[in-house]
């Protein structure tokens, strides 16, 4: 019998949702759970060997290294739970100057703010703003704190549109020529006289919240088979 060359997405969900309860699973273990018959259980299983979701050891499957990595993002990815979106917003000073983007692109078009940007899986808070102000404005960066952290709603009558969890970032810029990115006008504004269309928030953390002391800590955790091995903090 032939199966359809492609996986559904609610036969993806069923199979991955096995290895969040259990780290590895045999074929039959499988079978009893999904209820389906064995052969096509079978060419299911291939494909997502193919597709690097799955890997065999033995006989047992379990999730790749790279599948691990969207496991505490499966509730998101099915669509039963939405949270915010972790952000970095970069506060790039040069002297009495900071450097401002007027946004190309939703959410907030055409106000001004600071260079903002998703963490990415490998990076930490530090990586991620340096990267993300030197590819929004060519500007080469040093750290220099995390001043605060917020949750941001932004709202539309009683529904809640979008939903940031923001880390600000102080960064010094150690050049002052700008290039321009299909983000959005880059410019330089003096600290105290800022653009009249700036997103608010950023125009109260500007205000408010720079130069401030956070008490902030860096925490890895090491795993092993499963087990959590290891803390270390910085």
């Amino acid at each position: 019998m032939k199966y359809k060359s492609t996986l559904s997405k609610q036969e993806r969900e069923q199979i991955f949702s096995l290895f969040i309860r259990k780290r590895r699973l045999r074929f039959n273990e499988i079978e009893k759970e999904l209820k389906i018959r064995s052969n096509q259980l079978s060419y299911h299983l291939d494909t997502l060997l193919k597709e690097n979701i799955l890997e065999k050891k033995e006989d047992y499957y379990a999730l790749t290294r790279e599948a691990e990595k969207l496991m505490p993002f499966f509730a998101h990815i099915t669509g039963k739970e939405k949270g915010p979106l972790p952000i970095i917003v970069a506060a790039i000073t040069k002297e009495d100057k900071i450097c401002l983007l007027k946004r190309a692109k939703r959410p907030y078009q055409g106000y001004w703010g600071m260079i903002g940007g998703k963490i990415k899986h490998e990076e930490d808070i530090e990586e991620t703003a340096v990267r993300e102000a030197n590819e929004e404005t060519g500007l080469v960066c040093e750290f220099k704190r995390v001043s605060s952290v917020m949750h941001e709603h932004v709202k539309e009558g009683d529904m809640v549109k979008h939903s940031f969890l923001i880390f600000l970032c102080e960064l010094k810029a150690k050049n002052e020529d700008l290039k321009e990115s299909d983000e959005g006008r880059i410019e330089w504004f003096d600290i105290t006289d800022l653009p009249a269309k700036i997103i608010p928030s950023d125009k109260m953390m500007i205000e408010n919240l720079l130069n401030k002391s956070l008490s902030f800590k860096k925490i890895t955790i090491k795993e092993e088979s499963g087990e959590l091995r290891e803390m270390i903090v910085e």
